[in-house]
C-alpha cells in the first residue's frame, strides 16, 4: 500500500493557500536555524568564561573576545569561514546568544499559530470535498456498505490527507535544508569529529528500517479495526429498538466488546511501535553525545578542536536531534497515514454507477407517460430482479405495483428515478430515454415518498423546503395543503409552534410526518408521484387524507401520474386506476380491482388473505372450523402484517 500516487493531488490542496504557505515555510526555516545559532555562541561564552576563570577574575569576562566559529586559521581563509571566525566580544556573543534564545521561542509560536490555522482549513476542505463526492455516488454504493466505516472515512480518514501535508511534506523537507546546513558547519569545524557524531546512524538506520515496517502493518490495522467500530456502534444506535425487543442487548454489547478489543489492541501495537521509534532516536542522541564527549576529550587536540568547538558539538548533537526526529517521525507518520490516506482517495476515486452521457439534455416539459420496454435488472449476473418486464403508464393514471416479497417492486421506482441503471431495456417518460437526459432534470419532475422518510432535525417548514430550494412560506403552505396537513400543523391544540415545530422532536406521530414528507413532494409539483408504503404508520384519519390527496392530485387539472407500492390493498382498490401484479420479476397479471378480484390470479389470493370474512372466525366459546377458528388452510386476517409476502 502507498501513498505516492496521491501525493501530487494532494499538493494541489496547497495552491488555495500558497501565501500562507510561503510566510509559514520562511518563519519554519528561520526558527529551524535558531536552536544551532543558541548553541554555536554557547560554546565560545563558555570558553572565555573559563579564560577570565583560569586569570581569577570572571568580572573581566566583558573584555575578552571569542568567534562563533573557533578553528585555527579560520579567521586568515576570507570569505563566509572568515567573516564567522571574527573576534567578538563577549558581550556580543552574549546577546546573539540571548536574542536567538528568545526569537527561536516567538517564530516558532507565529508558525505553529498560522499552520495550525492552515491545517484546520485544509481538513475543512478535505472533509468538504469528500462529502459532497458521496453525494454524487449512486445508491447502491450506499446500500452495499456500512454507514459507521463511511462516516469514520469522512470525518477522521481524510484528516490523513491533511497530516501529510503538513506534518510530512513540508515540515520535514525544511528540517533536511537546516540539517545540511548544520552538517556543513560541523564538517567545517572538524569533519573527523562530525563521522564520529554520527558513527552510530547505520545502526540507527537498521533499528528505524525495522520499527518503520511493523508500524505500518500496524497502522494499517488500526484503520480497519477503527472503521469496524464505527460501524457496529452505527448498527447498534441505529437499530437500538430492535435489540431491546429481542433482549439481544447483551449479545450485541458482547459482541461490540469483540470489535472494541480488537480495535484497542489495534492501536495500542501501532502507538507501541510508534513510541518504540522514538525511544530508539533518543537512546541514538544520548550515545551519540557521550561517543562525541569522550573522542573529543582523547583525540580534540588531533582534531584540531578548541573547547568551544568540543562544546559546539556537544551542543549540536542534541540540536540535530529535533530535526532528525521530525524527519524520523515524519517518516513514521507517513507509514501510519498511508491507509488513511489510501482510503480517502480511493473514496475519491470511486465512480457512481449511475452517471449522465456526454451530452445528456434536460427533460423538458413531461405530462407523466411512463413506459418501461422489455426491462431487465439484477444486482448480479445470476440475481436477476426484473425479467424483461414491460408496461404502459397513460398521462394522469395511478397505477399500482402488487406482489410477493423480492418480485421488483421497489426496483421499478429505482430505476425510474435512475437510483440504478438495468442492464437491458429502456424505460422513457414521454417518449424520452431517462439515459439521455440530465438527473437534476429527471428527478426534478419525479418525485417519490419512501417508506422511512429522511427528515432534517429542524422546523417543518425547512423539512418541506428541503424539496425546493428557497421556496417561499406561501409555497410551503400551498404544499401541507395538497397534502391535508396544513390544519393540523396550524391547529394550536396540536402543534402550538405552527411551522416552526421541529420534526423528530416535537412530531413524534408517524403519521403526521408521513404526511410532511408529502407535502415536500408535491411542493415540487412532479409531473410523477412514487409513492412507497404510503399508509404505514397512518390511522384512519391519516389514511383518508392521503386517499384524497392522491385522488386530488391524479385527478385534478393538471392529471399527474401516480405509481403506488402497498402491502394494503383496501388502500390500493381505491385509489388505482389499473393494478399491475408482479411475480419472479415480471407482469403476471394486470386490470382494475374488481378485474383481478372477479378472477382467479395471485391477485384475488392475496387480497382474500387481507380480507378474511369476520363471520368465518371463531367467537369467544368456541366455533367451527380448524384451530383458529378458521376453514382448513384460511389465513387470519392481519397476516399480512406478519410474514405473509405481498
Amino acid at each position: 500500500m502507498s501513498a505516492r500516487p496521491y501525493i501530487g493531488r494532494a499538493l494541489k490542496l496547497l495552491g488555495k493557500h500558497k501565501t500562507v504557505v510561503i510566510v509559514s515555510t520562511l518563519f519554519t526555516l528561520v526558527g529551524a536555524l535558531m536552536p544551532f545559532l543558541v548553541s554555536a555562541s554557547f560554546g565560545p561564552l563558555i570558553q572565555i568564561l573559563g579564560r577570565a576563570s583560569a586569570n581569577g577574575d570572571l568580572s573581566g569576562v566583558w573584555t575578552l573576545t571569542g568567534s562563533l566559529y573557533s578553528k585555527a586559521g579560520a579567521a586568515e581563509a576570507g570569505g563566509l569561514t572568515g567573516w564567522m571566525a571574527t573576534p567578538l566580544t563577549f558581550t556580543t556573543i552574549f546577546i546573539v546568544w540571548g536574542v536567538s534564545s528568545v526569537v527561536a521561542v516567538l517564530i516558532r509560536f507565529v508558525q505553529q499559530w498560522m499552520t495550525t490555522n492552515m491545517e484546520q482549513k485544509l481538513v475543512s476542505e478535505i472533509q468538504q470535498e469528500v462529502y459532497d463526492h458521496t453525494q454524487t455516488l449512486s445508491l447502491d454504493f450506499f446500500t452495499s456498505g456500512q454507514t459507521g466505516a463511511l462516516m469514520q472515512r469522512v470525518l477522521s480518514e481524510s484528516q490523513g490527507v491533511q497530516r501529510l501535508l503538513t506534518g510530512v511534506l513540508l515540515t520535514p523537507l525544511l528540517d533536511v535544508i537546516v540539517l545540511f546546513i548544520a552538517l556543513a558547519y560541523l564538517i567545517g569545524l572538524s569533519w573527523q569529529m562530525t563521522i564520529v557524531a554520527f558513527a552510530l546512524g547505520p545502526l540507527a538506520f537498521l533499528l528505524f528500517r525495522f520499527t518503520m515496517t511493523k508500524l505500518q502493518h500496524a497502522a494499517g490495522d488500526m484503520a480497519i479495526t477503527s472503521r469496524d467500530l464505527s460501524a457496529e456502534l452505527n448498527e447498534s444506535i441505529a437499530g437500538i429498538a430492535d435489540i431491546q425487543v429481542f433482549n439481544a442487548q447483551a449479545r450485541r454489547s458482547q459482541r461490540f466488546g469483540t470489535v472494541a478489543r480488537a480495535a484497542t489492541s489495534a492501536t495500542a501495537r501501532m502507538f507501541a511501535w510508534m513510541h518504540l521509534s522514538n525511544t530508539a532516536s533518543q537512546i541514538y542522541v544520548a550515545l551519540s553525545t557521550a561517543v562525541v564527549l569522550l573522542v573529543g576529550i582523547r583525540f580534540g587536540t588531533a582534531f584540531g578542536l578548541t573547547l568551544a568547538s568540543l562544546i559546539v558539538f556537544v551542543g549540536f548533537v542534541p540540536a540535530m536531534f529535533a530535526p532528525v526526529q521530525r524527519v524520523l517521525t515524519s517518516y513514521t507518520t507517513y507509514k501510519s497515514l498511508v491507509p488513511n490516506v489510501v482510503a480517502t482517495y480511493e473514496l475519491l476515486d470511486t465512480k457512481p454507477t449511475v452517471l449522465e452521457k456526454p451530452g445528456a439534455k434536460d427533460l423538458g416539459e413531461v405530462h407523466g407517460h411512463v413506459k418501461f420496454d422489455n426491462v431487465v435488472f439484477g444486482y448480479t449476473p445470476v440475481q436477476r430482479v426484473l425479467n424483461g418486464i414491460s408496461f404502459n403508464i397513460r398521462e394522469g393514471e395511478t397505477v399500482s405495483f402488487v406482489g410477493p416479497i423480492g418480485c421488483g417492486k421497489s426496483t421499478i421506482m429505482n430505476l425510474l428515478l435512475r437510483f440504478l441503471e438495468p442492464q437491458s431495456g429502456r424505460i422513457t417518460i414521454e417518449d424520452k430515454d431517462t439515459s439521455e437526459v440530465t438527473l437534476n432534470s429527471l428527478r426534478n419532475q419525479v418525485s417519490k415518498l419512501s417508506q422511512f422518510p429522511f427528515f432534517l432535525k429542524d422546523t417543518i417548514r425547512e423539512n418541506v423546503r428541503l424539496g425546493k430550494e428557497n421556496a417561499t412560506d406561501n409555497e410551503i403552505e400551498e404544499a401541507c395543503r395538497l397534502a391535508h396537513i396544513h390544519d393540523v400543523i396550524v391547529d394550536p391544540d396540536r402543534m402550538p409552534q405552527g411551522y416552526d415545530t421541529v420534526v423528530d422532536v416535537q412530531v413524534p406521530s408517524g403519521g403526521q410526518k408521513r404526511l410532511i414528507a408529502l407535502a415536500r413532494c408535491l411542493i415540487r409539483k412532479p409531473e410523477v408521484l412514487l409513492l412507497d408504503e404510503p399508509t404505514e404508520n397512518l390511522d384512519a384519519d391519516q389514511r383518508n387524507r392521503l386517499t384524497q390527496v392522491i385522488r386530488e392530485y391524479a385527478q385534478g387539472e393538471d392529471r399527474r401520474t401516480c405509481l403506488v407500492i402497498s402491502h394494503d390493498l383496501n388502500f390500493v382498490a381505491a385509489v388505482s386506476d389499473r393494478i399491475i401484479v408482479l411475480k419472479d420479476g415480471k407482469v403476471v397479471d394486470e386490470g382494475t380491482h374488481d378485474e383481478l378480484v372477479q378472477r382467479e390470479g395471485l391477485y384475488k389470493t392475496l387480497y382474500e388473505m387481507k380480507n378474511i370474512d369476520p363471520a368465518l372466525l371463531r367467537t369467544r366459546g368456541g366455533g367451527a372450523g380448524g384451530d383458529d377458528g378458521l376453514p382448513p388452510g384460511a389465513m387470519p386476517a392481519g397476516a399480512m402484517g406478519m410474514g405473509v409476502p405481498l
